[in-house]
């Protein structure tokens, strides 16, 4: 058997399904047969073994991240420019998965292209295809040196690269750079809880949830909860290696 999922995170999901199950009409009658039903799929599942095998442990090898383009086994991570990446993240930012890449879940503001490119406190990134097809971006903002530490955001702006495990490699190559090169002790994001799939990612790769902001996001008109998830050096980075020993 794997590792107990972390209460708070089985909060999170409880709130998400709770406010869905709302929106849709559910009365507290309706919330007893979800619960019935939820049960009885459980126990026509086969127990599940422990295969010694982690999926969420990548097998990174020698990472490069001491110089750009940083790299891993299938991507690249070259700095990212104001001038020639700016059409290419603004046609990232209008779907529904890219969006909320520049609203901040702390202060509930939309920043904007340019200030995301101009403030030094930040430090962007594009993810390319070891052929150079640039596929998303990642971020950190608000570096505070003294503290070291910063807020991460990633992204994976093309379609056809979604679903096939970039958004882990990439996260694990930038985080290995913001400690390795940039001197982070801790990272944290901030994620509207409904993001159930990207909590998941975050979990698989060490962040942990620490704590719940109710109803703090208003967008649309509809109030959402934000989940706070941090990761200190400290507790280890699961699979992750580079050429400083990370």
């Amino acid at each position: 058997m794997g590792e107990s999922i972390p209460l708070e995170t089985l909060r999170a999901f409880a709130r998400t399904i709770h406010a869905e199950a709302r929106n849709y009409g559910f009365q507290q009658i309706d919330f007893v047969r979800l619960i019935n039903e939820m049960l009885d799929l459980t126990a026509d599942e086969p127990p599940q073994t422990s295969s010694g095998e982690s999926p969420s442990e990548l097998a990174p090898g020698t990472w490069r991240v001491d110089r750009f383009p940083l790299e891993s086994e299938r991507l690249e991570i070259r700095k990212a420019n104001a001038e020639t990446d700016g059409a290419l993240l603004e046609s990232w930012l209008t779907d529904r998965y890219g969006r909320h890449f520049l609203l901040s879940c702390a202060t509930a503001q939309q920043m904007d292209l340019e200030t995301l490119f101009s403030r030094p406190k930040n430090d962007l990134g594009i993810v390319q295809m070891s052929d150079g097809q640039p596929i998303g971006a990642v971020a950190y903002l608000d570096i505070d040196q003294h503290q070291k530490r910063a807020e991460l955001r990633k992204l994976i702006g093309e379609p056809f690269a979604r679903g096939k495990g970039f958004a882990e490699e990439a996260t694990r190559l930038w985080i290995s750079y913001g400690r390795d090169v940039l001197g982070l002790q801790k990272v944290y994001v901030s994620t509207l809880q409904t993001h159930l799939r990207n909590i998941q990612l975050n979990e698989s790769i060490g962040f942990r949830v620490e704590g719940l902001l109710q109803r703090e996001i208003l967008i649309n008109g509809i109030r959402y909860d934000v989940l706070r998830m941090g990761l200190s050096f400290e507790d280890g980075l699961p699979g992750a290696t580079s050429p400083n020993g990370y």
